[in-house]
């Protein structure tokens, strides 16, 4: 296939009235929800819409800069900077919380030494919007930088010969990531509107409370449940509709990006005398997304106070430090392999759920319907939501339903697969998309059905990939609070769940040490998943070679 030219029309979706389309789609939506939402509920859907659009209006252009700087120029730290935005996708967000109140929360070390612990800088809903904006940016910078290693690269070089590389990043790579990037701002967005864990710490006004965290509240202390589900319903109905919006471009970009492959690699500008102004960005926003909250973390968990002279010395002692490394395995050592167990029994179901669904999806149109449609809802419908209906679904009067109810961990587990299948759905989806349409054609004609097409050809040349999704399910599902929150059995405690409510009795240094533990794990996590994704596209590259030189 020709590699699309300079001429070519855009598709559908990229097209000038579908651009406006896509734009206010959202506000019809907005629109609607504030339309049909009682009284009651609408105080807090402004709470949540302000909380989401804040938090996108930072994470949107910081990670469109850290896309473009990592993937479209040549400079030293790009590398390091790709593993630090894998690695803080993947991170579960009680960790980055933990990071920063340990730099800019209440008894925060800049706190202490600026002297402003009465008023500490993260609180409220300021500090909402900055955790969550922090946590947003590597996502957007995730997707828009997908899209423009993707950006035809024989528009980019016409462009270069025209005006050079500010012209071709105006004129061709922007508007070719348009779409992606506001599909990156709905997803920031609806992962935002629907998380508690930032929001149950630092909302403690009413006044400030989101739709997710009134319901949390509401299902709590109410004695009719229902009332407490209809409540949120509005807000439900909105996210489901904004995230379906971001889920079609993602679909119709990948769709339109498999037919017009051919342009050759991505290609890389060479920054000239601008480099020590944009290598200094990029070491800034490494310093900022992860530097700050993990010395924060460090000086946290060897804070130590000592009277000198009758006078209270604030100081960081190396012994602490290593002695709340050391108790940290055996003081929460039970709660770390109940949050593996079912983490793990999670990730195997959210896989092989999304893998059925993205075969089928891996074609684009009609067909990714249901595809898109499951993962619109595990994003949208918040956590505690789905704790609710488990609990109405498993807690009822019969031996085994108590017996799974309560003396096993399907409830966590089921709970946390819901969280996680999103991620492998897309992550499968992708892999499936990958595969020729020659190689299935050829299978076809060698008698192989689907069921056999989709074990040699799916499972078969996408190991790699499938096995990447499901190390990523994993760790969003070892990661997640809100959605298993209310369906623990008794006697099972998360490693998360209790950061949630260490954070909240103020045990700084336990905290600081499980965070300290948690984040090379999910480092190693990242950097799987990463190599298993690069080896696979690799094998790709390689076989579309071979294809073609057998077609010559």
């Amino acid at each position: 296939m020709d590699a699309p030219s300079s001429n070519r029309s855009p598709p559908w979706f990229w097209s000038l009235w579908a651009q406006w389309l896509w734009l206010s789609a959202p506000a019809l939506v907005l629109a609607a929800v504030w339309r049909f939402a009682p009284p009651g509920t609408r105080r807090v859907l402004v709470n949540s819409l302000w909380l989401a659009l804040a938090s996108c209006a930072i994470a949107v252009p910081v990670g469109i800069v850290l896309a473009d700087l990592v993937v479209r120029y040549r400079l030293p730290l790009a590398g390091v900077a790709r593993a630090i935005l894998v690695l803080l996708v993947f991170l579960p967000l009680y960790v980055q919380v933990s990071g920063w109140d340990a730099a800019l929360g209440k008894l925060g070390w800049i706190t202490l030494v600026t002297g402003s612990a009465g008023e500490p800088w993260l609180a409220g809903m300021r500090g909402a919007i900055f955790v969550h904006a922090i946590a947003g940016i590597p996502w957007v910078a995730l997707i828009v930088g997908i899209g423009l290693a993707q950006v035809d690269r024989q528009q980019i070089e016409a462009a270069l010969l025209e005006g050079g590389s500010l012209l071709a990043q105006w004129r061709i790579v922007l508007p070719a990531v348009a779409p992606l990037v506001l599909a990156a701002g709905l997803w920031v967005a609806v992962l935002t509107a629907t998380d508690m864990t930032v929001t149950n710490i630092y909302l403690v006004d009413p006044q400030e409370m989101t739709f997710t965290e009134q319901f949390y509240m509401n299902y709590s202390t109410a004695a009719d449940a229902q009332e407490a589900v209809l409540g949120v319903l509005p807000g439900l109905g909105g996210l489901v509709a904004l995230i379906l919006v971001a889920l079609v471009i993602l679909s119709e970009w990948a769709r339109h990006t498999r037919r017009a492959a051919g342009g050759g690699a991505g290609l890389v500008f060479d920054v000239g005398r601008w480099r020590p102004v944009l290598l200094g960005i990029l070491g800034l926003a490494i310093l900022v997304l992860l530097g700050v909250p993990l010395a924060s973390l460090v000086t946290k968990a060897g804070f130590v106070v000592e009277l000198v002279e009758g006078q209270r010395v604030r100081g960081w002692s190396l012994v602490k430090f290593l002695e709340v490394l050391g108790q940290t395995p055996g003081k929460f050592g039970e709660e770390f392999v109940w949050t593996l167990e079912i983490g793990l029994a999670a990730a195997t179901l959210a896989t092989i759920c999304g893998v059925l669904l993205a075969w089928p999806a891996r074609r684009g149109g009609w067909r990714a319907g249901p595809a898109i449609l499951v993962a619109a809802l595990a994003l949208a419908i918040p956590g505690p939501l789905i704790g609710v209906w488990l609990i109405d679904l498993l807690n009822r009067p019969s031996p085994l339903f108590i017996y799974l109810y309560d003396r096993t961990i399907l409830a966590p587990a089921l709970a946390q697969s819901v969280r996680a299948l999103p991620v492998a759905i897309l992550i499968a989806w992708h892999a499936f998309a990958t595969i020729s349409d020659q190689q299935l054609a050829a299978a076809a004609l060698d008698g192989a059905g689907s069921v056999r097409r989709f074990w040699l050809l799916g499972l078969g040349q996408r190991r790699g990939a499938l096995a990447a999704a499901w190390l990523a399910a994993l760790a969003v599902a070892t990661g997640d609070l809100a959605w298993s929150l209310l369906v623990l059995p008794p006697g099972v405690d998360t490693i998360q769940r209790r950061v949630f409510g260490l954070v909240h009795f103020g045990v700084e240094e336990q905290v600081a040490g499980i965070a300290l533990l948690v984040t090379p794990a999910y480092a190693l996590l990242a950097a799987a998943i990463v190599w298993l994704l690069n080896g696979r596209a690799a094998g790709t590259a390689r076989r579309r070679i071979e294809l073609s030189k057998d077609c010559k």
